[in-house]
């Protein structure tokens, strides 16, 4: 098997629209709108499912709620940020996303590539993109800190915080997508 080059435009979590050809060429048969209906839809399938919809869920609200700071006055700005509890809820995030990926990159990913050696690609695609939403946690969390840490807070600030927290949207949506498409069916088979 040739070596797998991450970096390519796509595989790279910040760059590809979709799962390449040659990995999806290696991913069991499935129709994601069919997964419900599968007899062992209702164990990790859903519940893997389900707290995707929560990490997408969070990264969400974590980005709104920074791009509303920017529509807020400046002299209610630490008010806003300190309501909002965003530094809270942006480490919980965090914290979420980092616990799910050791989870994965510990116990399922070695199974799957032992009970699906073709796959190891796909596994591989999802490790590397692991690497790179460690790297956009660790960026916002420093950010998250920075930025509640300035008196008065900088509106320069926010919406660097606000565009960094969209990214990290953008990322996390690309790669649980394409991590379910891979996964679930593997789940489906093996419940």
């Amino acid at each position: 098997m040739a070596k797998f080059k991450y970096k390519k435009p796509e595989n790279h979590v910040k760059k590809r629209s979709e799962l390449s050809p040659a990995i999806k060429q290696t991913l069991l048969e499935s129709i994601r709108e069919q997964w419900p209906e599968h007899p062992r839809y209702n164990g990790m399938a859903n519940f893997w499912l389900g707290i995707h919809r929560s990490l997408l869920n969070g990264s969400h609200q974590l980005a709104n709620g920074f791009e509303a700071l920017l529509d807020t006055p400046p002299s209610e700005v630490q008010d806003a940020l300190n309501a909002a509890k965003l530094q809270q809820f942006g480490n919980h995030l965090i914290s979420q996303l980092h616990h799910h990926h050791e989870i994965e990159d510990h116990n399922y990913f070695p199974q799957f590539i032992q009970l699906y050696p073709n796959m190891e690609h796909a596994i591989n695609l999802l490790d590397g993109d692991h690497q790179v939403l460690h790297q956009a946690l660790e960026d916002t969390q420093l950010a998250l800190v920075d930025l509640v840490a300035q008196k008065p807070i900088d509106r320069d600030m926010i919406a660097q915080v606000a565009k960094g927290s969209r990214e990290l949207e953008k990322i996390i949506t690309r790669h649980l997508w394409d991590e379910e498409e891979i996964i679930i069916p593997i789940l489906l088979e093996h419940g």
